[in-house]
């Protein structure tokens, strides 16, 4: 008797976890990246981070728009693109002095640095795919 309900504890529990992992991806929506919690106190690194961030977060709204249905007016879209082109702009000029500033400063500086580097690297190689494939027409398929 007792094995029987060892058993239907067992059948319920993995029931419910398959009906959980089924479900969880029809209502999962794609994590937005979050910008690094403190500054590297490198300012040309914050400065480039920043500029990465304020891209992405213009990038992400305009995808999470347009994947829900909603047309974009071409105004909208054109000062999306000249944002766009403006940011990346400073971030170009910024890259070469960020690679400057991380060589002379303390291990803890460049350590930080590097990690917020990072977390905008991951948020501009989403912006520059999902650009790649609203902008350019380029799908990702093409892109492997």
């Amino acid at each position: 008797m007792q094995s029987i309900t060892i058993t239907s504890l067992l059948y319920k529990r993995v029931t419910c976890l398959l009906l959980i992992l089924v479900t969880s991806g029809v209502w999962a929506q794609d994590k937005r990246i979050k910008p690094p919690k403190r500054d590297s106190n490198i300012e040309s690194v914050d400065g480039f981070v920043n500029h990465t961030f304020d891209l992405y977060n213009k990038v992400f709204v305009y995808d999470s728009l347009t994947q829900k249905g909603v047309e974009i007016p071409a105004e909208y879209e054109d000062a999306i693109l000249e944002d766009m082109e403006k940011n990346l702009d400073s971030m170009y000029q910024i890259l070469p002095v960020v690679i400057e500033d991380m060589g002379g400063q303390p291990f803890a500086k460049k350590a930080k640095g590097t990690l917020n580097l990072n977390k905008a690297r991951r948020a501009l190689t989403f912006s520059i795919r999902t650009v790649k494939v609203y902008f350019l027409g380029e799908s990702e398929k093409e892109e492997n």
